[in-house]
């Protein structure tokens, strides 16, 4: 019994450190791909730990999509998982940016932060 308190205090834990983390750490720095009206930002090595959340400036520049790692080479891990749910059936009316949405969005060149 003990073991299973531990391992899911310990799991929310890291889940609200690593929100968090994400939340404050992709305002700050990264790149910007996206002309959002904020400060999101993409930090590429924080996506694995994330399962995909630190696409930040991905996900404020298209809220809908459930596909953070627009690019074939941003592991977005909660998209793979969505996207298995939908090819057996337990998820459907998926959303993610059309082209036009894109090109619209885009900003000229990539900007770095800090």
């Amino acid at each position: 019994m003990s073991f299973v308190t531990w391992g899911m205090g310990i799991g929310a834990a890291l889940e609200v450190h690593v929100t968090c983390f994400i939340n404050s750490l992709c305002h700050i720095w990264g790149t910007r791909t996206w002309k959002t009206n904020d400060t999101s930002r993409n930090v590429w090595w924080l996506s694995v730990f994330s399962f995909g959340e630190s696409w930040h400036n991905n996900h404020h520049a298209f809220e809908s999509s459930a596909r953070q790692g627009l690019e074939w080479w941003q592991i977005d891990i909660s998209w793979y998982i969505i996207r298995f749910l939908e090819i057996i059936g337990l998820a459907y009316d998926v959303k993610l940016p059309t082209e036009s949405q894109r090109r619209r969005m885009a900003m000229k060149t990539t900007q770095t932060g800090i």
